[in-house]
């Protein structure tokens, strides 16, 4: 058997397209949604319930992340041993999670135990009872946490420049100390009664969704109870308000690092600059091989990484940068963070950097395709935020055609330094 030359480069292939495969839609007779994608080699399926239940939908913050994760602690037929046992016995296992603006409950089972693991998450969602003894333990360990990361300065400054950026909004509403001790069980199941009812589910099926995949989904979903309310609660969203000044400091003596955040609020994934920033945002941070990895971390070695970014909620976005320093190379830091965004306002960008660049967002976005439960989750980003379903062409032709000078006036528009919050978390 002939052996590869080692000696020679593989032949380099541009990527010239990315090919979303888009979910095939029905609703049950009961009006539940569903999305299913039929795709991989795998007897595997992913089954996914998405409740616009998150963080941002209480003025408790911590709320809907305590009512989603005791989902699994008990219901009105089973303790959490039991709901435990029940996955494990077919070698499944669920994810419970939160963001701003949904809440998620994730199975993966083998195909063969779809219909019988199907069923237990179902009991899950209709029948949670919130135990007392795992509430108090879940609150207890979740407060432990909080009070462990709060010495941090990282989570400091993660939490603080959020709450600058979108303060007067849900999403500038963080967690403190308070929201553990105010929070009650009769609350979460409030809130669990409310937002959690079948009518407000989105399904959405990957893997190995064949037709008896789908007709246990029919035959076990159209059976629960669409009871309560169609409309959910009014979130408050009074104006954000912007503030006043542009620095921010907290001061930690004891620290040894400065957990340094910059940046501004933007725009959601519609707004026609999008595209644009993430592209800039990467040259800037958004790869090892960025100008603020390469000046910061490997010329002038003050941190062991950097980054830079494009972030979207529903209803908001914004741009940061983020990084942690040594306390004695803070002011350095930061002079050589503005000096970067300065060159993206004056200097073009060469032809070579944003090749690489170029390069890079396309491999990327090409690897977030790979399978079917990226692909539905590349789908998913379209349906949850209001994108067209164009938008991941769009997003690629982005990358292939923006040039330069267009990446300069965005720097010029966006990145001007007076625009941009500073808060420096660490000792004076």
């Amino acid at each position: 058997m002939m052996q590869p030359d080692r000696t020679i480069q593989p032949e380099l292939y541009p990527v010239q397209h990315v090919e979303l495969n888009v979910p095939e839609h029905f609703r049950l007779d009961n009006g539940i949604p569903v999305w299913y994608l039929n795709l991989g080699s795998q007897d595997v399926v992913r089954a996914e319930f998405i409740f616009p239940a998150g963080n941002a939908c209480h003025n408790n913050q911590l709320m809907p992340s305590l009512c989603n994760t005791m989902l699994q602690e008990g219901t009105r037929k089973k303790s959490a041993a039991e709901i435990s046992d029940a996955i494990d016995r077919y070698g499944a296992f669920l994810e419970l999670d939160t963001e701003k603006d949904y809440a998620f409950v994730t199975l993966y089972t083998l195909k063969r135990y779809y219909a019988e693991t199907l069923q237990v998450l179902i009991e899950l969602i209709s029948e949670a009872n919130f135990p007392e003894r795992e509430w108090n333990i879940l609150l207890s360990n979740r407060l432990d946490s909080y009070r462990i990361n709060s010495r941090k300065v990282s989570f400091i400054a993660s939490k603080r420049f959020q709450e600058l950026l979108f303060a007067g909004s849900a999403y500038g509403t963080m967690l403190s100390e308070d929201s553990y001790t105010s929070a009650k069980r009769e609350d979460a199941l409030k809130f669990y009664t409310q937002f959690y009812a079948w009518q407000h589910a989105k399904v959405m099926l990957s893997g190995k969704v064949d037709a008896e995949v789908l007709d246990a989904t029919k035959k076990q979903l159209d059976s629960v109870s669409i009871t309560g309310k169609d409309e959910l609660p009014n979130q408050i969203w009074p104006g954000i308000e912007n503030p006043t000044d542009r620095l921010h400091f907290v001061e930690r003596p004891d620290a040894i690092q400065s957990a340094l955040r910059i940046g501004r609020r933007m725009f959601t994934r519609m707004h026609p600059d999008f595209f644009g920033m993430k592209i800039l945002s990467t040259a800037l941070g958004g790869y090892f091989g960025s100008r603020l990895m390469t000046n910061i971390r490997e010329d002038k070695g003050y941190t062991y990484g950097i980054g830079s970014g494009m972030m979207s909620f529903k209803n908001e976005g914004w741009f940061y940068i983020s990084t942690e320093v040594g306390t004695d190379v803070t002011p350095d830091a930061l002079k050589e963070i503005y000096s970067e965004i300065e060159r993206l306002r004056t200097d073009l960008i060469s032809d070579e950097e944003l090749e690489l660049v170029r390069n890079y967002m396309l491999g990327s976005l090409l690897k977030s395709f790979d399978g079917p439960f990226e692909q539905i989750d590349r789908y998913k980003a379209v349906l949850l935020f209001d994108v067209d379903e164009n938008y991941h062409l769009r997003y690629t032709e982005a990358i292939q055609n923006l040039d330069a000078t267009s990446l300069r006036s965005l720097a010029q528009t966006y990145l001007q330094e007076k625009d941009l919050l500073e808060l420096v978390v660490g000792k004076k």
